[in-house]
């Protein structure tokens, strides 16, 4: 007599089958890695890094996706190999952006990849795959990049209480019975104190030995390239305090560090010699002569984006177009006149031509209530990126006379080709002209300071053939190569710059 089959126990068993690892929680550890090595090769460059160790480290759901089918992420420790030599974040390279991307790794969690890696050094990293359940079982699927935190400011010493007389003078400029301050004077009012608020914590900090970099807008990579400065600054030589002030980006850069506003500043290499002869933006208060360079951090690429779907192929097809081309004193704006200009435009000829920070902008291209927009950063930028995985991108390039005009008339622009990849989905390199971003000081800075502040920027850490790297910290993903410190320097070096032994 054949035994009566329990179906609810075999029910169980099976649940307990499709709950494995391998199964409901998205790949095993032989899949992951193929997954791994695939996303690698397509996402950065086929054959750059090898997958030489892998070890699966658990995993976690996640809200559905846009279909309602399960998600999970999939943890993983992992060891590459550099297959050939390889400068990232050079001119015309790839940057550590990308293969954070695709190894869904924050920057924190990748060591040992260096501006200057040889063929035959290792990587590791800790990262993350998402799957998504379908018929077929569980299939990769593309994620945002991880955010890291900003570096946090220090916070201001108070005010002498002196003071307290000007603050009450000023409260009861502004504590008026209705209707109130005026608006023109209310707008007045506000502008001056925010200035006066940085310029008296500037000097204040000053004081406490605490010196202010001028970056960008807060959400920008001026902001995050200082922050990380910050971080690896404060590694290498804790005593040495440092804080940035969040500003539109390189005009009003220069201007600050001009009024002594600030102690250091990021500015691109075009604006700083604009700024120094005193033409274009700078051609109404004269000259900002006094502003001087310490080095070259990285190249700016202009990048002109539109959806993928779009019609516009050539910036010639802006012409009556809804396009952002960057807040006022930012060097997006700076770059994207000079563009319109070369391609025989001017912002009138455009339907609409917005004054966005970078995220507003990326959210209105998203949403279809702009055509077009301006970026001069980094590349990839992290917020492109971001979009990049939820939309389809397509830049448009700088190419044939528009950009030999370019570079003739902006001292500092220079032709680039961002590589395939730069950002998910690009398949093709794309012609554009780049500046330098510059560390930028003025002429009052003592050469001592400059000597030791160029010293923390640039002096790599020493590093063996083969070896993994010191740390992990964002700072390694942006130290300044070698090949970056003098590139793109457009106008003349602090004396102690110039004496640091290179």
């Amino acid at each position: 007599m054949r035994p009566v089959i329990d179906w609810l126990w075999v029910a169980a068993a099976l649940g307990v089958l499709i709950s494995a690892p391998g199964c409901a929680r998205g790949a095993d550890e032989p899949r992951l890695r193929e997954d791994v090595q695939e996303r690698l090769d397509r996402g950065v460059k086929p054959g750059l890094l090898k997958v030489v160790g892998l070890r699966r480290e658990g995993s976690a759901p996640l809200p559905p996706g846009d279909s309602g089918a399960p998600r999970v992420v999939v943890y993983f420790n992992t060891t590459l190999e550099v297959a050939e030599d390889y400068r990232f974040g050079g001119w015309d390279q790839l940057g550590a952006s990308s293969v954070a991307l695709a190894l869904g790794a924050s920057e924190n969690g990748i060591f040992g990849l260096q501006p200057e890696n040889r063929a035959g050094d290792r990587v590791r990293a800790y990262g993350s795959a998402t799957y998504e359940q379908n018929g077929d079982g569980w299939m990769p699927v593309t994620a945002a990049p991880v955010e890291t935190a900003a570096a946090p400011d220090y916070d201001g010493t108070a005010p002498p209480s002196r003071s307290k007389q000007f603050i009450d003078r000023l409260a009861a400029m502004v504590e008026l019975p209705p209707p109130g301050v005026p608006p023109q004077q209310d707008e007045i009012i506000a502008e001056e104190l925010s200035r006066a608020s940085e310029n008296i914590e500037r000097r204040v900090q000053r004081r406490e030995h605490t010196f202010t970099i001028a970056s960008g807008p807060k959400d920008g990579e001026y902001a995050r390239m200082t922050g990380a400065l910050i971080a690896g600054v404060q590694q290498r030589a804790p005593g040495v305090k440092l804080r940035q002030r969040h500003t539109e980006g390189s005009v009003e850069n220069a201007r600050l560090l001009a009024r002594g506003e600030a102690d250091y500043a990021i500015i691109q290499g075009d604006v700083a010699a604009a700024a120094v002869a005193g033409t274009d933006v700078f051609s109404r208060g004269g000259p900002l002569d006094g502003l001087r360079a310490i080095g070259g951090l990285f190249p700016e690429p202009i990048q002109v984006v539109v959806a993928a779907g779009s019609p516009i192929r050539d910036i010639a097809e802006l012409r009556g177009t809804r396009v952002s081309v960057g807040t006022p004193d930012s060097g997006t704006r700076y770059d994207a006149v000079a563009v319109l200009e070369a391609y025989g435009l001017k912002q009138d000829d455009l339907a609409e031509a917005r004054g966005d920070t970078v995220s507003a902008a990326i959210t209105r291209l998203r949403r279809g209530q702009i055509d077009a927009l301006f970026l001069t950063a980094a590349a990839p930028n992290r917020m492109l990126q971001q979009l990049a995985t939820t939309m389809e991108l397509r830049l448009l390039p700088v190419k044939g006379a528009a950009l030999e005009a370019l570079a003739t008339a902006r001292p500092g622009l220079t032709p680039i080709v961002l590589p395939a990849n730069t950002y998910p989905g690009q398949k093709l390199d794309v012609s554009t002209v780049a500046s330098a971003a510059l560390f930028v000081t003025t002429i009052d800075a003592p050469d001592t300071e400059v000597m030791r502040v160029t010293d923390l920027i640039f002096k790599q850490v020493p590093k063996e053939r083969g070896t993994t790297g010191t740390s992990g910290t964002s700072a390694d993903l942006v130290k300044v190569s070698a090949e970056n410190e003098l590139r793109g320097v457009t106008i003349p070096l602090h004396p102690g710059a110039a004496r640091r032994g290179r």
